[in-house]
């Protein structure tokens, strides 16, 4: 799955075809309670982004990561299997909708344990008008799909199918609520063959940009063996942004992220996906933002998966290019499809002073012929740690230095470090290219990989949305 994904971002962001606006980018997050009796928590965060648009078609890269969590203990999550999805997609109006090429990979693979399984697919598919919208119109809308599935692992199948449908309808004079309910099967198809069903009520809210904020109820029944597995009630909410139509109100909160992947020494590999949510400013400019970041890192001593939580609260600084902020930090080290008899953690309270949109596709401070830069240090109290608590401070900063912009792109310095009771480092050097790419060889060192593998050579592809 990495490897693959490596391939299909390095290779678009050398193609020649015209780029597409990153205001085209389509991104989902949620977190729900979930009642079965093996899992308490599902996570999900989804992106599309739009690579090219080759006469009428739009080529994107398309990612989605589930994280399932058997239980919550303080401030540790004992995660249980991650099920994801990378796929190359192009679509294109046909009629009354839109007609979709797409081949990629999905799966799931068992955390600090060991147990995996996916499939390889090509395939075909249809939406109706709005589909892709995150608040959409009144009625309904739907997406079918099927696939000839040419490789797999841990599975014997032949083919997948896939349909969701969706009815909503806007209530009051300003339609800014609406009301709905929206149903998905998803099929293996071959001697291993089974059915997810997923289906519920939900209320949405217009946040304006096309940003939507829902809440939701649904009934999950996994037959599918590259499900869960399990069935129960899930309720909760997601957040989502989609392509700007003709009705979007340029309105907060923000939804941004980046996805990345790339190749190390030693034959490694590397997979990124990082989702951030800002809300509307109050108190005078001051906003809550949100942001997980999840990484998976391979190697033949093991297969790294870390997530990175930071919650918390910032002000803009006058210039309107710094912010300070307090934030809750934390990270959680677990292995995939491999044994682990325990999760290490760390918790941090911190604040923070930094450049606004810390390491964007642009830097914060212009200095002309000088170049640009980007800061940023946090620092702050060690609630907790699963490396001996010998210190009670944690800190971490990073510094990006880019050149002056020539024909659209910037070259790069990057360097970042953290300290305290473990520490990590790391040293770039890149590019800042059109339409939000981002390509770079970077040195890294991380005391928190349990496969004991914690120093590398990378080279990575980035495309924020």
């Amino acid at each position: 799955m990495i490897r693959g994904a490596a391939a299909a971002l390095v290779a678009l962001a050398l193609a020649p075809a015209a780029l597409a606006g990153e205001d085209e980018a389509y991104a989902r997050g949620s977190l729900a309670w979930f009642s079965s009796a093996r899992y308490e928590l599902l996570g999900t965060l989804d992106a599309e982004v739009p690579l090219a648009t080759p006469g009428d078609w739009r080529v994107a890269v398309r990612a989605g990561l589930l994280t399932a969590i058997e239980n919550a203990s303080g401030f540790t999550f004992a995660v249980g299997q991650i099920d994801y999805r990378v796929e190359l997609a192009a679509r294109r109006p046909l009629g009354r909708g839109s007609l979709e090429l797409f081949a990629g990979e999905h799966g799931f693979q068992v955390v600090d344990d060991a147990g995996r399984a996916r499939v390889r697919e090509a395939g075909i598919a249809w939406a109706s008008p709005g589909f892709f919208d995150a608040f959409p119109e009144n009625g309904f809308a739907g997406r079918a799909a099927a696939a000839y599935v040419f490789e797999s692992h841990g599975v014997d199948a032949s083919a997948t199918a896939a349909a969701t449908v969706r009815f909503m309808h806007r209530l009051g004079a300003k339609q800014s609520v609406a009301i709905g309910v929206d149903a998905s099967a998803d099929a293996l198809i071959g001697n291993d063959h089974g059915i997810d069903w997923l289906a519920g009520p939900r209320l949405d809210v217009d946040l304006g940009g096309n940003r939507r904020f829902g809440l939701f109820a649904r009934w999950l029944s996994s037959r599918n063996p590259l499900g869960l597995g399990t069935d129960g009630l899930l309720a909760g909410f997601d957040l989502a942004q989609g392509p700007r139509g003709p009705r979007a109100r340029p309105v907060p909160p923000e939804i941004a992220g980046l996805l990345a992947a790339g190749g190390g020494d030693a034959g490694r590999a590397s997979a990124r996906f990082d989702l951030r949510v800002a809300s509307p400013p109050f108190l005078g400019g001051t906003y809550g933002e949100i942001e997980v970041d999840s990484h998976v890192l391979t190697s033949d001593a093991g297969n790294d998966l870390y997530y990175l939580y930071d919650a918390g609260i910032a002000h803009p600084l006058p210039g309107d290019a710094w912010r300070a902020g307090l934030f809750f930090h934390h990270r959680s080290n677990h292995l995939v499809d491999g044994f682990n008899p325990s999760v290490t953690s760390i918790d941090v309270l911190e604040g923070a002073i930094e450049t606004k949109g810390f390491l964007g596709a642009e830097p914060a401070l212009d200095f002309g012929r000088a170049g640009g830069l980007d800061l940023s240090f946090r620092a702050g109290w060690l609630i907790d740690s699963a490396f001996g608590e010998d210190e009670s401070w944690h800190a971490r900063g990073a510094i990006r230095w880019a050149t002056p912009p020539w024909h659209g792109a910037r070259l790069y310095l990057a360097a970042a470090a953290e300290r305290g009771d473990i520490a990590s480092s790391s040293y770039g050097l890149g590019a800042l290219l059109p339409s939000q790419w981002d390509v770079r060889v970077e040195i890294a060192h991380d005391e928190q990989l349990l496969s004991g593998d914690t120093r590398g050579i990378f080279g990575i592809a980035t495309r924020r949305f």
